[in-house]
């Protein structure tokens, strides 16, 4: 506790002042020491919760003390945490970039089986066109060939008629040249047995 020593004299009003002035008439102790005694004990009640303060301030810190040990074994747990989750994070950072590189070859696959599915369905339509220009040529050539085997048809029957009247009239030649050279050959008999007779 500091003693409190003026700093400047008294004014000269109270110095020229009696000691009746002064002092109480109560309890005799002068106006200034009574003074002073007063702001002593309001320093004394300031000391006083100070020192009350300090004394709490031990089991406070007792108190800090273990709340910084469970803080510092939660930090250690979290760094901990921390590092195992930097490492999880790490790991699918890994796998994400796989599967982008993945996305990616699958992708290009994509473009290339789309183009490919372009070339097949212009293919497929040119194919498309041909099937039905062939078709068109096809129901054209089985007409045609319908109406050939018609026509065939009706030449063979035609054929086999004319077949038929020539064997008809192969047989009334025949028999009309055995007639004739029947004739031919009985004349020339004749003829001969008259020479041989002149």
């Amino acid at each position: 506790m500091d003693r409190h020593i003026p700093m400047h004299a008294l004014p000269k009003e109270i110095q020229q002042m009696s000691p009746e002035e002064t002092v109480c008439k109560y309890c005799g102790v002068s106006y200034l020491i009574l003074h002073e005694f007063k702001a002593m004990e309001e320093k004394l009640k300031a000391v006083q919760e100070e020192l009350k303060f300090y004394q709490g301030s031990i089991e406070r810190e007792k108190r800090l003390q273990e709340k910084l040990q469970s803080l510092s074994q939660e930090f250690e747990k979290y760094k901990t945490d921390s590092e195992s989750k930097k490492e999880r994070v790490q790991h699918a950072s890994m796998q994400l970039k796989k599967q982008q590189n993945e996305f990616q070859r699958v992708q290009k696959e994509l473009s290339h089986l789309q183009l490919e599915l372009k070339i097949k369905q212009k293919q497929s339509q040119v194919f498309s066109q041909r099937l039905s220009e062939y078709k068109y040529f096809w129901n054209k050539t089985l007409l045609l060939l319908t109406f050939t085997k018609r026509e065939l048809t009706s030449i063979k029957y035609e054929i086999n008629d004319n077949f038929q009247n020539w064997t008809s009239l192969k047989g009334e030649v025949f028999l009309q040249i055995k007639s004739i050279s029947d004739t031919a050959l009985a004349g020339t008999k004749g003829y001969l047995k008259k020479k041989k007779t002149l």
